[in-house]
């Protein structure tokens, strides 16, 4: 089962943007998978997400992962993302502290296990699976200091860090 929930995963996200060229050094332009162009991954930021206060994580995701949110979505779709903050992401309870991550308010996604279901989420939005794949989850990762989701890192950051899934 955990050989398939692996295949199902790599098959959707890892594949479908393996040809993407990305710069690795920050500050050097790369070209999305959607024609556009962005900042590159920026550096390790050397973090240890699990020991910083909540205050400290707060600042972080102010001052480092939103800049870099924005950038990210507004190369994808700047029409549709015109507007990123932290709500982007979160939800509405980010204002009070009372939110919850995986969050349900984002897309859900079809549980890992069901290829089939994956492969006619990937016919239906396929850009948007491969931003996700390619450019959103390397990116946080990175930012968070935590290894990518691969089949050899299943506990690295991935899709199911941020959607809930179908039951």
């Amino acid at each position: 089962m955990k050989r398939i929930r692996l295949y199902l995963l790599v098959t959707v996200i890892g594949i479908a943007g393996a040809a993407t060229a990305r710069a690795t050094d920050a500050g050097t332009p790369a070209t999305t998978p959607f024609g556009t162009t962005m900042t590159a991954i920026p550096p390790a930021s050397g973090i240890d997400w699990a020991k910083m206060s909540d205050a400290e994580k707060k600042k972080y995701m102010k001052t480092k992962v939103l800049p870099e949110a924005k950038k990210m979505f507004q190369a994808y779709d700047a029409k549709a993302f015109k507007k990123v903050t932290c709500e982007t992401c979160h939800g509405p309870g980010v204002a009070d502290g009372n939110f919850k991550m995986p969050n349900a308010k984002l897309p859900k996604l079809p549980k890992p296990t069901s290829r089939a279901d994956f492969m006619e989420l990937q016919k239906k939005k396929p850009d948007a699976v491969k931003f996700m794949g390619t450019v959103v989850k390397p990116t946080m990762a990175h930012l968070l200091n935590q290894p990518e989701w691969s089949p050899t890192e299943p506990k690295g950051f991935g899709c199911y860090h941020c959607h809930t899934h179908d039951e």
